[in-house]
């Protein structure tokens, strides 16, 4: 009769070649996870030695670290605004529209030829929020000009 183990014929059996193959992936992933692990221990270990370094170093060289600093400065850009105008703009008294008024009277007093700047460097300033910088932005957008090709291309086809 039958002289072989039936022990081995049962899926739960751990001498079995399929059993034996997922304990060893098992264990495969294990060792790929802790070595993540303590590749990801040493990164973080590295970056706070680095963040104490540069702490150390700005308080010896009295730098700031805050590298935010700059968008609570007055902008410094064009004509400097007083305390008082951005005060007076916080608190509702002045209107941004004065202050651009304001701003653009004082450029024309000190700059005289910059009207013929403007048409010229319309397209390269970007910060600017008036209707003819959002064309620029609107006329030189890439996608834009690929769904005014694709209705051309279709318009064409319907024709």
């Amino acid at each position: 009769m039958g002289s072989g183990d039936l022990n081995m014929k049962k899926s739960w059996h751990p001498q079995t070649l399929a059993n034996q193959r997922r304990v060893a992936e098992v264990k495969l992933k294990a060792e790929e996870e802790a070595q993540r692990a303590a590749k990801l221990q040493k990164e973080l270990r590295e970056e706070r030695q680095r963040e104490e370094m540069d702490r150390l170093n700005a308080t010896v060289t009295k730098k700031s670290i805050n590298k935010l600093d700059w968008m609570y400065s007055a902008p410094v850009i064009g004509v400097p605004q007083t305390s008082d105008d951005l005060e007076a703009y916080l608190l509702g008294t002045k209107d941004a529209k004065d202050l651009i008024r304001d701003k653009e009277a004082a450029e024309s007093v000190k700059q005289p030829d910059a009207k013929w700047k403007s048409g010229l460097f319309a397209f390269s300033n970007r910060n600017a929020n008036n209707e003819r910088d959002e064309m620029a932005k609107s006329l030189e957008d890439p996608l834009a000009e690929i769904k005014r090709r694709e209705q051309a291309a279709a318009m064409q086809a319907m024709a």
